[in-house]
């Protein structure tokens, strides 16, 4: 008899239940029964022989996504299908309560949230992705917040549970597989209950765990940072007064006109607004060891 998300947990209590099988090379995903989505072991605490009984069964059951730019993602094809600069990818985790509602349809309402995109296609029935180009031109992208209300628009409309994790911008030169792979896994973390997330928003959880020591997200984001040292001393001061700007202008022997035009360049260059809690946070995650 198949064994269930429990029977797996209970064996490796690490495991993660997932909708769709995990890109990163670190885990080991399984089919659970009845189409109940997959169980994801992390290999390093396996004994040689249960890995390679594992990744039997995995490759047993393995049914490859027959799209180029999900091949690109997961590191099988090594060039994307077309040149970009930059990109982020979004995940939606969708739970559709009317089986007569149309897949197509839903991907054709989330696209427009959207100016342009690179690809979006459904990985399996409850896991889709929207690739995201970044634009030059139109530096103001969409944030969660924007996201929210027309995800709960669409909640209603298509009779559905939606989770969202909206990844970050990546420079074409980055490792985009590793770096999908582990957006994968954070989004894999996320609990049921929180329909928006991003990086920032999960920053604290992900990041403070002992796997900053071997994630390509953390150590990309903090090399990056690290190239621009002018801006530290502005984050630690906002960190340490709270967001507060008064605060740390004062703390920084700043005019507060000057720490503003400051957050304003960080966040032209960057993405991340200094005066959102959550980015702050990450932020200043990423300049302590």
């Amino acid at each position: 008899m198949p064994l269930d998300a429990a029977d797996w947990q209970r064996i490796y209590p690490t495991a993660l239940v997932v909708d769709q099988p995990l890109s990163d090379p670190r885990y080991l995903s399984l089919p659970l029964p009845e189409k109940q989505g997959y169980i994801a072991i992390d290999r390093n605490p396996l004994s040689r022989s249960e890995a390679t009984l594992l990744e039997t069964l995995a490759q047993d059951d393995e049914t490859p996504v027959q799209n180029p730019w999900y091949a690109f993602l997961t590191g099988q094809i090594s060039k994307a299908p077309v040149r970009f600069t930059g990109l982020r990818v979004v995940q939606l985790r969708v739970t559709m309560k009317d089986a007569s509602v149309s897949k197509t349809d839903f991907l054709e309402a989330a696209i427009g949230m959207f100016d342009d995109l690179l690809a979006h296609f459904w990985v399996d029935d409850h896991y889709a992705l929207l690739i995201e180009p970044l634009s030059t031109k139109n530096p103001d992208h969409q944030t969660l917040a924007d996201f929210a209300q027309v995800l709960a628009a669409m909640e209603t409309d298509f009779y559905a549970n939606i989770q969202i994790y909206v990844g970050n911008f990546w420079q074409a030169e980055d490792p985009l597989p590793q770096l999908f792979a582990e957006e994968q896994r954070i989004f894999a973390g996320v609990k049921a209950t929180k329909p928006q997330s991003d990086l920032a928003s999960q920053s604290l959880a992900y990041f403070t765990a002992p796997m900053r020591a071997q994630s390509t997200v953390y150590e990309t984001l903090r090399t990056r940072l690290a190239e621009m040292p002018e801006y530290a001393e502005v984050i630690i001061a906002l960190y340490q007064h709270q967001g507060n700007m008064t605060g740390a202008a004062k703390a920084l022997y700043l005019h507060r006109n000057t720490l503003q035009y400051r957050i304003d360049k960080f966040q032209e260059l960057t993405g991340w607004s200094l005066r959102d809690m959550d980015h702050l946070t990450l932020c200043y995650l990423l300049l302590i060891e």
